[in-house]
């Protein structure tokens, strides 16, 4: 797994060493690939070796795929729509913002778009698996 990652030396810092991927990535139902990964960003504190932390990489990637009844319910509890069966699937992606701390210290920052709340971008911020909030700009 190490070789699908990219070090981005210029977004890299005394913290954080930021990664991006070589390979197509799906997040919810969207593959993003080509010169779309560079919206990727996986950020691993530095005091973390890579190699340390792929197994975990890789397996929260993988959660993304498959978060729809976690997603689903946060938003219409939080925001009081209902969405159609089909909605998880239509979700567009804009940006993902991965931070690893350490390897129990982990969230993400996904900015995406719906069908439900179109002219909103919505920011959803996750600890681990759970969802702290959702944001909507615009």
């Amino acid at each position: 797994m190490r070789s699908d990652f990219i070090e981005l030396v210029e977004e890299s810092d005394e913290r954080y060493k930021c990664y991006v991927l070589k390979n197509t990535v799906q997040i919810f139902k969207q593959s993003i690939k080509d010169g779309d990964l560079n919206d990727v960003r996986i950020y691993i504190s530095s005091t973390i070796q890579l190699d340390a932390i792929t197994d975990i990489v890789e397996s929260y990637l993988h959660w993304f795929t498959e978060c729809e009844a976690v997603f689903r319910k946060y938003y219409e509890n939080e925001l009081r729509e209902q969405v159609h069966k089909d909605w998880f699937n239509e979700i567009e992606v804009y940006r993902v913002d991965i931070t690893f701390n350490s390897k129990e210290d982990y969230g993400a920052t996904i900015a995406c778009g719906d069908n439900v709340l179109q002219g909103h971008i919505m920011v959803i911020d996750f600890d681990r698996e759970h969802i702290q909030a959702i944001h909507l700009n615009g």
